[in-house]
């Protein structure tokens, strides 16, 4: 997450995540999922702008249409959950561009709302400790707390508990983003959960020992298979990169809840010629994203 100041307040770049690992541990009487999951950030950047207001409203603007800018936006719930906890009589004036895509499991909402967190914070010079702003994530959403503490986490619990993880060495990526999105709920709906759920570990291990070899080969995803069935039209852009598992990839995955895919490769150079490869068959938009240490 990136911060700077502008005339008037901050810009915060808030980035998307993709998952390397995801298993569904089991149903809580909540109603979410206990998961365990392997969660990156990548350079791949939603922009919020963020100007004081000495009116003490919280007012949302955003260049997509189609995302409400009320109540239920998760960077209004940050906001002023915030502004509630601190007692701050300041407001805020947000303005959102977007650049990560909704439903493709990249977590842009909650990237959003994280960044809204750690600026306003700022801006308002609350002070807050990590736990105060950690409780207010959690409360937000699910992913919140992950972005306040990445590039690299095991997250568990329903995705609130975050453990940081260290990286020595970028991680490269290509990207595909499909024109088609998938519903998080019914994905979840529709998850059967396993007799014997797979462990972390032997990701967490490749990770340490920056076996990018290894590392694409323990790459899983328990929701994928599921998505995919919910939206059979995914299956090109999965075997589109399996395809170039090998020649130029390590391994690839669905991120989350889909639809967006990444595949892992060894260096910048490959994942480009990935990326060159991909653009061609007209699988949505393709890009090239990097996790930085």
């Amino acid at each position: 997450m990136i911060v700077r100041p502008i005339e008037g307040g901050l810009e915060v770049l808030a980035p998307a995540k993709l998952n390397l690992f995801l298993e569904i541990l089991g149903k809580r009487p909540d109603g979410y999922h206990d998961l365990e999951s392997l969660m990156v950030t990548v350079d791949l950047y939603d922009t919020l702008t963020l100007v004081d207001d000495p009116s003490g409203e919280v007012t949302l603007r955003c260049d997509d249409p189609s995302l409400p800018t009320g109540p239920d936006n998760l960077v209004i719930k940050a906001a002023q959950r915030l502004k509630e906890s601190s007692g701050t009589t300041r407001g805020v004036a947000i303005t959102l561009n977007k650049a990560i895509p909704a439903q493709a499991g990249l977590a842009g909402g909650s990237s959003d709302a994280a960044s809204t967190l750690i600026g306003l914070d700022r801006l308002w010079d609350l002070q807050s400790s990590p736990e105060t702003l950690d409780q207010i994530a959690a409360s937000v959403g699910s992913d919140v707390a992950f972005f306040r503490q990445g590039p690299v986490a095991v997250c568990r619990g329903r995705g609130e508990i975050v453990e940081p993880w260290p990286i020595f060495e970028p991680l490269h990526f290509v990207l595909v983003c499909p024109p088609v999105g998938v519903s998080t709920a019914a994905v979840y709906r529709n998850v059967v959960l396993p007799e014997t759920p797979r462990g972390v570990g032997e990701v967490l291990e490749a990770l340490e020992l920056g076996d990018l070899t290894k590392l694409g080969r323990s790459l899983f995803n328990r929701l994928q298979p599921v998505a995919e069935r919910l939206e059979p039209s995914l299956g090109a852009v999965e075997a589109a990169l399996a395809g170039l598992v090998g020649p130029l990839l390590n391994g690839s995955l669905m991120s989350g809840s889909g639809s967006a895919y990444f595949g892992l490769a060894s260096d910048r150079d490959a994942a480009v010629e990935a990326a060159r490869r991909l653009a061609t068959l007209g699988l949505g938009r393709v890009r090239v994203v990097t996790c930085d240490p």
